[in-house]
């Protein structure tokens, strides 16, 4: 197919290469930046431009690669009208492109890319569509970019697995940085935390829900040592709080799931 690229960052980038490996034809790289959007032309054997007005206009596809909040101002640009738009992000509805066309969906890696990794993560796929037809070609462009999971969801689930995987990625690191702040205000070495941090995150399966898996002194209701982590925290109010709200949650949730604990 022949694909406009809208964006050089990190998905950009991934999806150009990708595609243009299985033999898609990227007609044109569209960048804010010139030397991001030279760069990645180059490597896919591309022109490029930072000028919205000289944008290919017999693409198949118009893929928009670009930040969340500029989608739909980019899109109101009279020469994308019934074009076949598709945009990556996770948190907007495709729907955002019904005022300008008619064909329309959406591809949303879910995983963190980063072009300054040598080799990126699997990542799934969610694709949401305007009708049958642009499915099938959503499906078809997902099979060349990803061989893990590819599947279709509303533009209501899509949002909610957003927000879930806000909940798993961005929270949980911020959940490190608590304890690599800790362990600094402490003089103790961060390296000791991540073998545990990775066999933790490895144990997560498919087939078992994550509180199966889980430990510590809230879980045990280990009061003493519930105490003892408190007092300590008491020279870090905003940690203290976090503590207290995971380990209520906690407790709630083994409450809630002890048929599938197992466990007293």
């Amino acid at each position: 197919m022949k694909i406009v690229i809208l964006g050089a960052g990190n998905i950009a980038t991934l999806f150009a290469k990708r595609l243009f490996e299985k033999k898609h034809t990227i007609l044109q790289i569209v960048g804010k930046s010139e030397t991001k959007a030279a760069l990645l032309a180059k490597q896919v054997n591309a022109p490029y431009t930072t000028n919205i007005g000289l944008i290919h206009n017999n693409a198949d596809i118009y893929l928009f690669a670009t930040p969340d909040n500029v989608i739909v101002e980019i899109a109101s640009n009279p020469i994308f009208r019934n074009k076949f738009l598709i945009h990556t992000s996770g948190s907007i509805d495709a729907k955002v492109f019904e005022p300008f066309t008619n064909r329309f969906g959406v591809l949303w890696p879910v995983q963190s890319l980063n072009i300054s990794l040598k080799n990126n993560p699997a990542f799934p796929l969610v694709i949401s569509a305007s009708d049958n037809e642009a499915s099938s070609v959503l499906k078809m462009l997902s099979a060349d970019l990803t061989t893990e999971q590819i599947i279709t969801l509303t533009d209501e689930q899509k949002r909610n697995l957003h927000l879930a995987a806000v909940m798993a990625s961005n929270f949980t690191n911020y959940l490190y940085q608590v304890a690599y702040n800790l362990c600094q205000q402490h003089q103790l070495p961060f390296s000791l935390l991540l073998p545990l941090i990775h066999y933790t995150a490895a144990s997560i399966t498919n087939n078992d829900a994550p509180i199966k898996k889980q430990t510590g002194p809230a879980y045990r209701n280990d009061t003493i040592t519930l105490q003892t982590h408190k007092a300590i925290l008491q020279e870090n109010p905003e940690y203290l709080q976090l503590y207290n709200l995971f380990s209520q949650l906690i407790i709630t949730e083994k409450q809630k799931n002890k048929p599938l604990s197992g466990k007293p």
